[in-house]
């Protein structure tokens, strides 16, 4: 019942619960609460709410069905297998990724934010489309909680075909009113530096892709083999091919 839901998360969730119209929140940071109901668990804080939703992944699948590329899925190797989402966010990259690999491949993903976590995992699990393929996708990902600085600096030589990065951008591309705010204030905003992506090129058997600004200071490190952009274009595609 919704009581054991509560008990449930309590074990590992750091304050107590307090039953309010049947729902459950958790504290997370000053202004945050983790909302535990009848729906699939969500994000509340003063800036707005954050739910798991597909957004822009559903009209990228479609295209791609349609027979159009899609940026980042053109990048992957022709066998690739398995592929590190080190940056799981909303999710949307992870679920396209999962969509395309197909039963061929896996996607493992890392979320630092306990709250994007947890708003992440129930709706991978409980999120179901009438499209069979797309739920499938949802299910096959591998969803952990985990920073990827300190999954990467432990994580084995060549132990997947592509890691793949879109760190938060602190200052977003185009601020929608409102729209993004609560996901927002749920994130973390860990800077990708480049040690960080040496210890990816460790990790990784054939390429690290990562989404930055066209301008950014990582694409100009030396790492990079290829910087995929074009002119009016608000982010861009760094490849490094080991």
């Amino acid at each position: 019942g919704k009581g054991l839901k509560g008990l449930h998360y309590k074990h590992y969730l750091e304050g107590g619960f307090v039953p309010l119209q049947k729902l459950y929140f958790q504290k997370y940071g000053e202004e945050g609460f983790l909302v535990y109901g009848k729906k699939p668990v969500f994000f509340w804080s003063k800036e707005g709410t954050y739910r798991f939703h597909l957004g822009t992944a559903v009209l990228r699948i479609f295209e791609m069905r349609k027979g159009h590329g899609d940026r980042l899925c053109n990048l992957l190797p022709g066998d690739c297998t398995s592929v590190l989402d080190c940056t799981f966010g909303q999710g949307r990259d992870s679920v396209i990724l999962s969509w395309y690999l197909r039963k061929r491949g896996e996607v493992i993903s890392l979320e630092r934010s306990r709250p994007l976590y947890e708003v992440g995992k129930e709706g991978l699990a409980a999120l179901s489309r009438q499209d069979g393929e797309m739920t499938e996708a949802l299910r096959r990902i591998q969803l952990l909680h985990a920073d990827f600085r300190g999954f990467l600096e432990t994580a084995a030589p060549n132990s997947f075909d592509v890691i793949y990065f879109d760190p938060m951008f602190r200052y977003p591309v185009k601020r929608k009113e409102n729209s993004m705010e609560g996901f927002r204030s749920a994130a973390v905003y860990d800077p990708l530096t480049e040690d960080v992506l040496q210890f990816a090129m460790r990790a990784a058997r054939k390429k690290v892709i990562v989404k930055e600004r066209p301008f950014s200071a990582l694409f100009r490190t030396g790492l990079f083999t290829e910087i995929h952009g074009k002119r009016g274009q608000t982010t861009a595609y760094g490849v490094i091919k080991l």
